[in-house]
């Protein structure tokens, strides 16, 4: 590949990057590079397909491996040890146009008003709950009016219409339990209580996300380039008349590419931090021992990552007509496969979603050991000069000792999906049973972890990079997700939804028996052997 000079580089053609390209191109003084390591597979049912799609999600990170193609999903090793029991967790990483856009599960789901109003709060203006609002509100539900408004975001979501009994049911059983069905989730930052979610789905009944949605109608733009299957290696700096280093050239295999005005490292928590430190931007006691020069003292990069710890309840269902499952797809039964297909040719069934969309943010009831550890633990009124951390612990405090604001999310499946403690997910069990899961990952984790380069070598292999959430390294975490885990199963044991589960029947894997989640240490115990990280 030959050297190019550009004016803007955008180092990672993932989810954030394909809308940087979209955006920045509208300048036509602008020329732009896109570079992506991956493949562009926006045409590939494999990405397109919810039914294909789903069974990469399911099984990731092994199945991902069987459903795409080799280079296009790299699953990663990611190790918090110390607190789950010498476990090591597979992360699966979209390496293609698009990144995790085109993996995920799914979902779309707005934030709270007042997880926005507190970012805003830190000293960011302009990313409050009422910009925040309208920002969203240019996302549209994909109908037939969609393509006749240009105002509209080219990103597409579905909000499904209830096809089976499971929405209802699982409503009305957390309205027994007093919570409440959210509204106007899209725009109107209240999440709290049960919810039909949005799913990046568009009117084709194919996976909208970011490289379709916002470089499709671009491609053409001739100041607009896109490398894929092109892994940038290197950013070099040059001082400034201020002395201050910036960017002017990326280095990939076999060229140099220069560039007169920015480059963005765009390429997610990952690998943002893997390409800045191959480049010398790091702390010099990570990049001193690899031999890498140091050109920008930043001890911050890698640093403070979060993930949110992620753990699973199955529970056995009843063979009855309305509560279909997907247990006979998964477990890969050709009669199954058959009907959803042919159901998917016509736009529906199973195949045409993602089947995670019945979802709940919940909060916890707040016993006495939980307020004593809160109290302790976090801050009631930091102090405006205090870090960061401080300030986030002392807004976790406000979630979590608030019954109008959400701790846990809770993403139900109608089938067996079970993690196994090592960040994939347990085989369904063979027979004709019917199952019922509920996810429920930690809304705002307090533990922060970190990932950096173990190696100067380019490129690097997934081993050459420590990847570390340190879950659970903050005590109140493990309280606050053993007590969801508690919830979800008084959740499963309330009318009407129990009356559709065999609660004495067959269960997820290391789940005790009915009831056994009401010792909150039984329940801690099950979070230490089974979480995993829910994002990627």
């Amino acid at each position: 590949m030959a050297s190019s000079t550009f004016d803007i580089i955008i180092v990672g053609g993932g989810t954030a990057g394909c809308v940087l390209a979209n955006r920045l191109s509208e300048n036509e003084h602008y020329r732009i590079l896109l570079i992506e390591s991956g493949e562009d597979l926006t045409n590939d049912p494999r990405t397109n397909v919810p039914h294909w799609a789903r069974f990469s999600w399911l099984q990731m990170p092994t199945g991902a491996l069987r459903q795409f193609p080799s280079k296009s999903t790299v699953t990663l090793l990611m190790s918090s040890k110390s607190n789950l029991g010498n476990r090591t967790n597979m992360v699966p990483a979209g390496r293609l146009l698009g990144g995790s856009s085109a993996i995920n599960g799914f979902a779309f789901l707005p934030n709270s008003k007042l997880s926005i109003e507190t970012w805003a709060n830190l000293g960011n203006p302009g990313w409050d709950e009422e910009a925040f609002s309208r920002s969203v509100g240019r996302f549209s539900l994909a109908t037939s009016q969609f393509a006749k408004n240009p105002t509209k975001s080219p990103l597409q979501i579905t909000i499904r219409e209830e096809d089976t009994e499971w929405p209802r049911v699982w409503r009305e059983t957390l309205a027994t339990l007093g919570f409440p069905l959210a509204q106007d989730t899209l725009t109107s930052g209240n999440i709290l209580g049960s919810v039909m979610g949005g799913e990046t789905i568009g009117l084709d009944k194919k996976r909208s996300y970011s490289a379709k949605a916002y470089l499709n109608t671009n491609r053409s733009k001739a100041n607009l380039t896109i490398w894929t299957k092109v892994t940038a290696e290197q950013i070099f700096f040059k001082n400034n008349d201020s002395g201050v280093p910036t960017a002017v050239w990326v280095t990939i295999r076999n060229s140099d590419t220069g560039t007169s005005k920015s480059v963005f490292a765009d390429n997610g928590a990952i690998n943002s931090p893997r390409l800045l430190e191959l480049s010398g931007v790091g702390n010099p006691k990570i990049l001193d021992p690899l031999g890498i020069d140091v050109v920008v003292n930043n001890p911050n990069v890698g640093e403070h990552l979060q993930n949110h710890p992620l753990v699973t309840v199955t529970f056995e269902g009843r063979d009855e007509e309305g509560f279909d499952t997907i247990d006979q797809i998964l477990r890969k039964d050709k009669e199954a496969l058959s009907k959803a297909g042919a159901a998917y040719a016509k736009g529906f069934g199973p195949g045409a979603k993602s089947n995670l969309n019945v979802l709940a943010q919940l909060p916890v009831e707040i016993d006495n050991q939980l307020k004593e550890a809160s109290d302790i633990m976090l801050p009631q009124y930091p102090d405006p000069s205090t870090s960061l951390i401080k300030t986030h612990e002392s807004f976790v405090r406000a979630v979590i000792t608030s019954p109008e604001e959400a701790s846990g999310c809770y993403m139900t499946a109608p089938g067996f999906l079970c993690l196994s403690g090592a960040g994939s997910f347990v085989p369904s069990n063979p027979g004709t049973e019917k199952y019922f899961t509920i996810g429920i990952h930690l809304a705002h984790p307090l533990s922060r972890g970190s990932v950096h380069i173990k190696s100067s070598s380019t490129p690097l292999s997934p081993t050459d990079i420590s990847i570390d959430p340190n879950f659970f390294s903050h005590p109140l975490d493990i309280e606050i997700l053993a007590r969801h885990v508690q919830l979800s199963e008084k959740i499963a044991m309330t009318e009407p939804l129990s009356r559709h589960l065999k609660l004495d029947g067959k269960r997820g894997p290391g789940m005790p028996k009915a009831g056994g989640f009401a010792d909150i240490t039984v329940a801690k115990e099950y979070v230490l052997d089974r979480a995993a990280g829910a994002h990627h």
